[in-house]
């Protein structure tokens, strides 16, 4: 089995917006109709915490898992690990069985009803592999979104917290 990707796609809920722009660019560049996303945004609340209204965004999307369920789910070995870990589906093999979504522990896979095939983010692997970042992540409004490691965006935490302690 090919090991888990060294990058990832990051989702800060802290800078997080809820525009959706990361939902729009995704079904622009993968042509998706109304009502089938590859990533979704789920909103939150408003909730109290500590005494004040709070109001969060979280994204909904493949997880790339170290050993995706969804794989040996598949009767029709539709769904692929590439070497770098991306979890990538091929159409052309899928039937549209869905046995895939009832296993995945994110609901991060959805279906394409003209299609009849499972769609899931890939993070743009074509994108990817043309060395340009993943389309949402391009057009991410608030730069909640960023593609690197885990310690690229653990420093660029820390930097944003840092702003925002000093804007304060």
């Amino acid at each position: 089995m090919a090991k888990r990707p060294e990058k990832f796609l990051f989702h800060d809920p802290a800078l997080c917006m809820g525009c959706h722009s990361c939902e729009i660019a995704c079904k622009l560049e993968h042509d998706l109709p109304a009502g089938v996303n590859r990533v979704r945004m789920v909103t939150e609340g408003p909730k109290m915490v500590d005494g004040e209204l709070e109001l969060h965004y979280d994204r909904i999307g493949c997880m790339h898992c170290a050993r995706p369920p969804c794989i040996n789910a598949c009767p029709t070995s539709a769904i692929k690990k590439r070497p770098d870990g991306i979890v990538q589906i091929d159409e052309s093999r899928c039937t549209g069985c869905q046995t895939c979504a009832e296993v995945c522990p994110y609901d991060a896979i959805e279906f394409h009803p003209e299609k009849n095939w499972a769609e899931l983010c890939d993070l743009c692997a074509h994108r990817l592999d043309d060395e340009l970042l993943p389309f949402c992540v391009k057009h991410c409004l608030s730069g909640a979104l960023f593609y690197g490691t885990g310690e690229e965006f653990k420093q660029r935490r820390e930097k944003v917290a840092a702003r925002v302690g000093k804007a304060r």
